[in-house]
């Protein structure tokens, strides 16, 4: 009965700490995505979810049906994910990287990218690494945009964890 009680109050508590936000479920997946309230969908060929900002942000979730074995082998791991880091950055012309890192999101592989384009916009890019498919968020982000929000959207990308 406590547990319950509390499993209800952070639920509560959660729900207060994001209550202008939406939560995206995207299909044939089980990852979700949080958002803030002012985005609006935006549909796109090829892309499983689009949204749009009023200040100009983009979002766009994209599925890929690969087989990732080895992003789950810690042998192969690190160099997996810099192949996909290489088509990434090779993706975003001229781009300059600013940040990466490797994670564990809710257990699977996740590689994070940021990247400034030659024209001032930065590109956040997340990429949900599961065994027989990716889930890729990318956020563009105009110029002189802050990453606070990019940054938050990215690590609400994931599955939801176990209770």
């Amino acid at each position: 009965m406590i547990r319950r009680l509390i499993a209800i109050g952070l639920v509560a508590l959660a729900s207060v700490a994001h209550a202008g936000d939406q939560v995206i479920t995207l299909p044939r997946t089980k990852a979700t995505l949080r958002l803030p309230s002012t985005f609006t969908r935006v549909d796109r060929p090829g892309v499983v979810a689009g949204f749009r900002a009023p200040h100009g942000t983009l979002v766009a979730v994209t599925r890929s049906r690969v087989p990732n074995p080895d992003a789950w082998r810690a042998k192969t791991r690190d160099a997996y994910l810099e192949q996909i880091e290489r088509g990434v950055l090779a993706s975003i012309r001229g781009g300059k990287q600013l940040a990466r890192s490797v994670v564990s999101a809710a257990g699977i592989p996740t590689l994070d990218l940021e990247v400034r384009r030659e024209d001032g916009a930065t590109i956040v890019v997340r990429i949900l690494v599961f065994r027989t498919y990716a889930l890729g968020l990318a956020i563009e982000l105009p110029r002189k945009a802050t990453l606070d929000e990019a940054r938050a959207i990215v690590k609400s990308f994931a599955p939801p964890t176990a209770p």
